[in-house]
C-alpha cells in the first residue's frame, strides 16, 4: 500500500513537471511550446508574431497587469485601425468601412495569445 502510494507521488509530480516543461497545447500549428515560451519570454514591450496559419497571425506578450493587451491596442491604433470596444475576449477595431475582431485567450497562466487576421499589422 504504501509503495503504491510512493509510486502514485512520483508519477504524479513527474507528470506536473512534464506538463510544466511542455506547457498547453497551443491555439496553432508549426510550433512547439518551447518555442514560443523562448520567444515571449524576449518581450519588449510590443506585441512578437508567433505565427501565421490560414489567414490569421497569432502574436504573443506577457499577461500581467493588461500590458499585452494595451500593446496590442496600441499597434492596431498604428496600423490605422480606431478601437471601438471590448466584449469579452474580443476587441472590436474600424478603418473607414473596414471591421475586425480580435480574439485573445490566456495560455500559461502567464501569456496573451492575440489572434489577428493577417496584414492587420
Amino acid at each position: 500500500m504504501l509503495l503504491s502510494l510512493l509510486v502514485f507521488c512520483l508519477l504524479a509530480v513527474a507528470a506536473r513537471f512534464v506538463y510544466l516543461q511542455a506547457g498547453p497545447a497551443l491555439p496553432f500549428s508549426g510550433s512547439s511550446a518551447s518555442e514560443v515560451k523562448t520567444l515571449l519570454d524576449g518581450y519588449n514591450g510590443k506585441l512578437i508574431k508567433l505565427a501565421t496559419v490560414d489567414g490569421v497571425d497569432w502574436y504573443g506578450a506577457p499577461s500581467g497587469q493588461d500590458a499585452g493587451a494595451e500593446a496590442m491596442k496600441r499597434e492596431v491604433a498604428a496600423a490605422g485601425w480606431r478601437f471601438v470596444q471590448q466584449e469579452g475576449a474580443g476587441y472590436f477595431f474600424e478603418r473607414g468601412a473596414e471591421k475586425i475582431v480580435i480574439t485573445s485567450q490566456m495560455w500559461t497562466g502567464r501569456y496573451v495569445l492575440f489572434r489577428i487576421p493577417s496584414n492587420t499589422l
